[in-house]
Parts: structure tokens; sequence; C-alpha cells
């Protein structure tokens, strides 16, 4: 059946205003538009820009206009600069960008959630044919490009792109940024710290301190040294109350 732009489908700066609209009259908290082609979709290569520049500039205007952030799936390179110039705040996936692109997103305090673990984990043997044999050219080029962003600086936040990855595996995904070339640390403060400041709630979350939630888990070792250790987690608290090893 034909979409509309309440399913999210526009085309021209009019529409995409309208789309942004729509979504948060109707209590969106964020933004997502999908600005490249994709890795498992059918319908164009994973570098081609799907939105113009003026649209994207549109779509990052009216949302942030009412103080609310945008993200962009965006795997394509040159959809990725268009983001960028256009105030998205955040990278999804960016699987093919440049060293000079990755410079631009430190330049404009771009955000990137890799969902690198994605790449050596998604059952892909399920697609169609011609799906895997993109997976198979793309996913190589994500993972070289991860080293090189953090290497760079990017503000890198940290997401699983579920349902590609099944929600609840973000220690993997945690484990694979170690991989790529970040410290524990640096994992750890990308799963918490930087991730609350990307969905703008870092007054609250993403520390242990006075005023914030009391969100907290326990693990049975130390998760700086070894970071799968956030795999086996022995103990949550959320907002003060136990769930798990009270």
């Amino acid at each position: 059946m034909p979409l509309s732009v309440f399913e999210g489908i526009a085309n021209g700066v009019s529409e995409v205003r309208l789309c942004v609209r729509y979504q948060i009259r109707h209590g969106a908290k964020v933004i997502k538009v999908s600005a490249s082609g994709g890795v498992m979709s059918h319908s164009t290569g994973p570098g081609a820009q799907q939105y113009s520049d003026e649209e994207f500039e549109a779509i990052a205007d009216e949302a942030h206009r009412a103080g609310i952030r945008v993200a962009a799936h965006a795997a394509g390179n040159e959809a990725v600069q268009a983001c960028i110039r256009a105030g998205i705040d955040c990278i999804e996936h960016g699987f093919l960008a440049t060293p000079e692109t990755l410079q631009m997103m430190v330049d404009h305090g771009t955000f990137l959630v890799s969902t690198t673990y994605l790449t050596e984990a998604m059952a892909i043997e399920r697609a169609a044919p011609e799906l895997q044999k993109k997976a198979a050219v793309i996913f190589p080029q994500a993972q070289a490009m991860l080293p090189k962003a953090i290497a760079a600086g990017v503000k890198i936040a940290c997401g699983t792109d579920a349902p590609a990855i099944p929600h609840g595996q973000n220690a993997k995904e945690i484990a694979a940024l170690v991989d790529r070339g970040m410290s524990p640390m640096q994992a750890l403060r990308a799963a918490t710290i930087t991730s609350a400041e990307l969905i703008q709630m870092d007054d609250e979350l993403g520390q242990l301190a006075s005023g914030y939630l009391a969100d907290i888990i326990a693990v049975p070792g130390d998760p700086s040294v070894d970071i799968t250790t956030t795999q086996d987690v022995r103990f949550v608290m959320k907002d003060g109350r136990i769930y798990k090893g009270g």
C-alpha cells in the first residue's frame, strides 16, 4: 500500500517539514531520517544519498526549533557529509565515511553511533543473496572506518541497531568498540556519559553522582581491565530499586 508523510515518507522541503512537525506533535522525542541507502535494503546502494541538502537542512531546522535531536541512518560518505553540513546531530553507522568526513564530524561536534558489532554478528546468511554480496563488501570497510574515527576523536556513542542486533546485547557492542581500538574506559564512557549527552539526558544519566538516576549494574571483575565482564551482570538497580542480585 502507498505510504504518506504520516508514515514517515516525504518528498520535498515542505513535506519533510510537515513530517517532522507531525511526529513531534504526536510525541516523538527524536527524529531519525534515512539519509542514504542501506546494506540490508533492496532499493538503493548503501552510498546513495536519499534526500537533498535542502531537505536535510529543513529536517534539522524543524526538529531543533522544538528542542529535538536528529539522527541519520547514513552509510554513504556523501550522505554523511550532507548531514553534517545540515546540522544533524548523530550519524548512525557511517560505514563509508572517509578520514576527511570524520574530521568534519569532529569539527562540527557530530556524534557517531557506529553499530560495529552487527558487522560481525548479524545473521546475513538469512538475507537474500544480493544483500549478502553487499554486506561482504561494506562490512569490512565499516570495520576499518571505526578505528580511524576513534583516532580522530569523533564523539562515539553506543548503539546496536536493533532489531538487526536484538535489544540487550549492548555489552557485546561495547566489546566490539574495544576490538576496534577503544580502551575499555573509552568504551564504557561511550555507553554511559557520551550516550547520555547525545540524548540530552546528561544531567540525570551516565554518571554515578548525587542527583542522577540510580541506574547501576555490578559485574564480577574490573571492566576497565576486561571489558567482557560487562556481559556477566550480577546486580541491577533501576531508579534506586533493585531488580537483580539484591
